[in-house]
């Protein structure tokens, strides 16, 4: 019952805030399709992706603090992005999206290794190993930037990550890896479930830890990929909203996936909502918003079960 009214809530507060971004704070009647339309589309898809790739990473891991941004898997996406600027490779073609997706998805793989490449990983081990992938990554972002300057504000607005008009071609191939990366994970749903009885557990009961890991990371990797390609790296839309839903679903994955996409949804399209009400007629990259309301809360959830870590 609490989940039906978790979605009812969360969908009233979607189509409020989608309501709100496309028609309010001025503009003529003719601009509404052609830019605000696809910008709401944006962080629709963009929320629920980034949303239902948390809800994996911290059921995958078991460690309440994993998120696509500070794992590094954002900013796989955004090296991708800037790979696909070096290679002369253009924006939103088929290596483009084969460059982020990739990126995303090795990221993803290479903090795995390093926290449980030594056997038994830990919440500690996860974190410190996505830290030290994510600095790593975004500094050879930094460094591609410095080298080549002409491409500085195109890369940078993926850094960022900023909501703005995408055509409605990209908007479409970007929903298609979003769909794809959710409904693998829909498929992962069940063993997903029993790997959080623990590796040992799973593997009586049948599962393929390995195996079923990369999938899920490839499934994280899709809906990640779908989200960059859109808006850049957003950050903490995937730790806040699976929390919020874990609250009010359980922790069952499949219902989590779906309520967490949905909140997701409704929390991004708000955002930029918000951003246009509080800042027009300018706009700031709609990432800074959400790293103002993502940082207390992971500071809250680190304090709140610090026992837990150290």
């Amino acid at each position: 019952m609490k989940s039906v009214k978790f979605c009812l809530a969360a969908a009233i507060l979607l189509i409020a805030a989608a309501l709100i971004s496309i028609y309010g704070f001025g503009g003529a009647q003719g601009i509404i399709f052609k830019l605000r339309l696809a910008r709401v589309l944006c962080a629709l898809l963009c929320g629920g992706a980034l949303a239902a790739a948390g809800v994996l990473l911290q059921n995958l891991l078991k460690n309440p603090l994993a998120d696509p941004y500070i794992l590094g898997t954002s900013a796989g996406s955004t090296l991708g992005a800037a790979l696909a600027v070096l290679l002369g490779i253009g924006y939103y073609s088929f290596g483009f999206y084969v460059l982020i997706v990739g990126g995303a998805f090795l990221s993803a793989v290479l903090v795995c290794s390093l926290a449980y490449g030594g056997g038994q990983g830990s919440a500690v081990k996860v974190i410190l190993a996505g830290i030290a992938v994510n600095i790593f990554l975004s500094a050879l972002v930094m460094l591609f930037l410095f080298l080549n300057k002409q491409a500085y504000f195109s890369v940078l607005g993926f850094m960022l990550g900023s909501i703005t008009d995408r055509p409605f071609f990209v908007i479409a191939v970007s929903a298609g890896l979003i769909a794809a990366g959710l409904i693998l994970a829909v498929l992962l749903a069940r063993q997903t479930d029993i790997l959080a009885l623990g590796e040992q557990s799973a593997q009586v009961l049948g599962a393929d830890v390995r195996k079923l890991r990369y999938a899920v990371l490839l499934a994280a990797a899709l809906l990640v990929g779908g989200a960059v390609g859109l808006a850049g790296a957003i950050g903490f839309v995937g730790f806040i909203i699976p929390h919020i839903a874990r609250l009010l679903t359980g922790p069952r994955v499949k219902p989590l996936l779906f309520s967490a996409a949905l909140a997701g949804a409704a929390f991004l399209t708000g955002m930029e909502a918000l951003n246009r009400f509080l800042f027009y007629p300018q706009q700031i990259p709609v990432g800074i918003l959400c790293a103002l309301a993502g940082a207390p809360f992971f500071i809250w959830i680190l304090l709140k079960n610090k026992g837990d870590y150290f």
